[in-house]
């Protein structure tokens, strides 16, 4: 078992392994300041003709709403068109293959 110093550092690592760009982790919590600026985004139509950006605006601020007692949000950044060699997701990460191409959210939970 990890120790509460070493999942950061192991949680990016593994990221990098699977063939993400980037890894972020973020506390989960309300996000006051970026509220005004999603309300305004959407009512400008920046989400295009992804209408569902517009749905559970309040779980979209709060990641507490979608998960009772979740602690952390882990972003992760996939290059949706890498360069032709780099086409085929990794085949350690089978849910990789689901994002490529799409905007996604993947929502783990464990119970």
């Amino acid at each position: 078992m990890l120790l509460h110093a070493e999942w950061t550092p192991y949680i990016k690592r593994r990221a990098a392994e699977l063939g993400f760009m980037a890894c972020g982790i973020s506390r989960a919590e309300f996000l006051e300041e970026e509220a005004p600026r999603l309300e305004n985004w959407l009512k400008k139509g920046m989400q295009g003709k992804m209408s569902y950006m517009e749905n559970h605006f309040d779980k979209r601020l709060d990641p507490r709403l979608l998960v009772d007692g979740a602690k952390s949000v882990i972003s992760l950044l996939l290059n949706y068109y890498p360069p032709a060699e780099a086409q085929q997701p990794p085949t350690r990460c089978k849910s990789v293959s689901m994002l490529m191409g799409a905007t996604t959210t993947l929502l783990l939970k464990t119970s």
